[in-house]
């Protein structure tokens, strides 16, 4: 015969505390690095305007690398956001064509970096014409970044106000993580999780 299993009240108490504080611990540090995550390496943005259309739409919510520009300085043709010049309580969003010391016009409506022609495969073709308007031969300054926006009839950029500091910039775009057209449940499945060039 059997004998009687004798269960103590309370006893399923203590590892149900354990796993409870398990869970607290799990979830206080998945808050802690998303946090350290966020003011070190990734930041996301909102893009609200047309300038750098067809790459990035308004409705398209990105991420931005914040320390990939501590290791080497912005590159030709990287897309980063940074303060605006005139107003740093805006920021914005536009592709590096010119780095410190390069000589860059327009002409023909196309751009020249150090007098060669710029190959721009990501900018929208309108029937073969001009992409940009003309400027006047200018070099860049020293520590300065020329920007342009991709869709050039619609984008302010340094053909307006000028240069950016390349040391208040706040990082490389790379992902659009989200998108929706003009109301929020209009989501645009095919943009989410395309990298940017």
């Amino acid at each position: 015969m059997e004998e009687p299993v004798t269960i103590r009240e309370g006893a399923p108490a203590v590892p149900r505390l354990k796993r409870w504080l398990d869970l607290g611990w799990s979830i206080g540090m998945a808050v802690v690095a998303a946090l350290l995550i966020r003011a070190f390496v990734l930041e996301a943005f909102y893009i609200p305007s047309a300038s750098m259309e067809p790459t990035l739409e308004p409705g398209d919510f990105i991420l931005v690398n914040r320390l990939l520009y501590d290791f080497h300085p912005p590159r030709r043709g990287d897309i980063i956001v940074f303060p605006f010049p005139r107003d740093e309580h805006w920021d914005f969003v536009k592709r590096v064509i010119g780095l410190p010391g390069d000589l860059i016009e327009a002409r023909n409506g196309r751009v020249w970096v150090n007098g060669k022609r710029l190959t721009e495969a990501y900018l929208p073709r309108p029937a073969g014409g001009p992409v940009t308007t003309d400027l006047a031969a200018r070099q860049v300054p020293p520590e300065q970044l020329f920007v342009l926006g991709d869709n050039r009839s619609a984008s302010l950029d340094s053909r307006y106000w000028g240069t950016v500091d390349e040391h208040k910039v706040i990082g490389k775009a790379f992902l659009i993580y989200w998108s929706h057209g003009p109301h929020w449940w209009d989501i645009r499945w095919g943009r989410i999780g395309h990298w940017l060039p």
